[in-house]
């Protein structure tokens, strides 16, 4: 299983897709709809698992997929902070993009075993985790949806219950843990 994060305009919403290769169109069949946009093929891309990852596959659509705003020839690789366009609709992988099966917020084994021996919310380690894997904290913030000040509360908090005080000590933090 794997969770989008999907937003249209102001609206925001999380998605379970349950098999892969899911299928993201305007069609009733497709595992993630994206319907009333004519901008949007009916079959317009596809998310796949492959040896190195999660990629984003685009289906023929007329009027492209964009993967960080370069349109997407064929299929590229995903990871934690791409956010990928499909008409006026923005996905993103919500937790680790390099282990479709188990995402930081679904709180996989690794995760439960942090929030256990630390304290830390299920939202507090998907911010461990993206500034883990290089994000800034705007890039956090966009992929969260959250203010660039919620997202330094969030660090706030995290220092105090792992008693981590600079970035690289973080990072360290949520490999040894294996947040990522």
């Amino acid at each position: 299983m794997i969770r989008l994060s999907l937003q249209d305009g102001t609206q925001h919403h999380l998605l379970e897709v349950e098999r892969l290769p899911a299928r993201i169109g305007r069609s009733a069949e497709c595992d993630v709809r994206l319907p009333g946009d004519p901008t949007v093929s009916r079959v317009h891309a596809f998310v796949v698992s492959t040896e190195h990852g999660l990629e984003i596959q685009d289906a023929g659509s007329r009027n492209g997929t964009f993967l960080n705003g370069q349109r997407v020839e064929g299929s590229a690789l995903l990871t934690a902070a791409d956010r990928v366009r499909i008409g006026p609709f923005v996905l993103s992988l919500v937790g680790d993009g390099d282990d479709q099966q188990e995402t930081v917020e679904a709180g996989g084994p690794a995760a439960s075993r942090v929030r256990m021996e630390t304290g830390l919310s299920a939202r507090e380690i998907e911010v461990l985790g993206l500034v883990a894997a290089g994000c800034t904290d705007q890039q956090v913030a966009e992929r969260l949806f959250l203010s660039v000040k919620t997202v330094h509360s969030h660090l706030d908090r995290i220092r105090d219950k792992t008693g981590c005080r600079r970035r690289p000590e973080l990072v360290r933090f949520a490999l040894d843990h294996g947040i990522v």
